[in-house]
């Protein structure tokens, strides 16, 4: 019985694993054509969001190559720095759609 209960486990854990590394991304490569590695100033990680134009027209483009490293400014200060319907992210210092 206990043989089978740690079977549950470590079976649960296995399982769980792939959802716990899909929930950040290093580069635009991680998340797929259409979206982007979105990275806070200074941070080698971030995460997968919708690519979209200044009309929230998603945009399905080649991952950038520029992705996997470091990004050390951010795209936007201040919400007036946005297309019309964007406003800047204070964390990871984009322009995100509302």
């Amino acid at each position: 019985m206990l043989k089978k209960v740690i079977f549950i486990l470590f079976f649960g854990l296995i399982l769980s694993i792939p959802v716990y590394c899909q929930s950040g991304c290093f580069s635009d490569i991680d998340c797929g054509i259409g979206f982007r590695c979105v990275k806070a100033p200074y941070n080698s990680t971030g995460t997968c969001m919708k690519n979209v134009n200044e009309f929230s027209i998603q945009q399905y483009e080649v991952p950038r190559l520029e992705s996997l490293y470091p990004k050390y400014s951010g795209d936007c200060s201040f919400d007036t720095d946005c297309p019309i319907g964007f406003y800047c992210h204070p964390y990871y210092k984009a322009c995100i759609k509302r």
